[in-house]
């Protein structure tokens, strides 16, 4: 395992423990950062080791680690109102890792991969929802409230994705 997956995965568990509570339509909604790390390491390594890294973070938190959002982990955070998001970040690592390989590195490039990377991860998690509770209500609860936080992330991620691959990632740093 190389050290840029190592670092990838520590920073994907620290991102998500930053956390902030919005209360909307009288439901708390956690805001944290794991979305945005799931998009940013895998722009920043790129399809082959950000894919590898999100899906060492989704096994890492299957097998009890509570490496989740809230210290969420296990079976149960997989099958429970969180799962579908879980699963989207892979989908997501993908298509931002994908992107990240393909096009040049620039700001509309990175924003593009974020984006589209959060489409993808919402639309797991609304999907996952809209069997338990109903496509209505799935996107009322699991789509809506994180609009905002997603547009904020998705800027964030954009710019520092940009700019680490632009300014951090060197070739000789590729060998690690």
């Amino acid at each position: 395992m190389s050290l840029r997956i190592l670092v990838g995965l520590f920073l994907v568990i620290l991102f998500t423990q930053f956390q902030i509570e919005w209360r909307l339509l009288e439901v708390n909604i956690p805001i944290t950062g794991q979305s945005l790390a799931v998009l940013l390491v895998s722009y920043v390594l790129g399809l082959k080791e950000g894919f590898i890294t999100i899906l060492l973070y989704l096994l890492i938190g299957l097998l009890g680690i509570p490496v989740f959002a809230d210290g969420g982990s296990g079976l149960a955070a997989f099958t429970g109102n969180s799962g579908g998001y879980l699963i989207g970040f892979l989908f997501g690592a993908f298509l931002s890792g994908y992107g990240s390989d393909k096009f040049r590195n620039t700001f509309l490039n990175s924003f593009l991969a974020m984006l589209f990377g959060t489409f993808l991860i919402l639309l797991f998690g609304v999907l996952k929802l809209s069997i338990d509770i109903g496509i209505s209500k799935a996107l009322i609860y699991g789509f809506n409230p994180f609009i905002l936080g997603g547009i904020v992330k998705i800027v964030i991620g954009a710019a520092m994705a940009w700019l680490i691959k632009k300014y951090v990632m060197v070739k000789d740093f590729s060998s690690l």
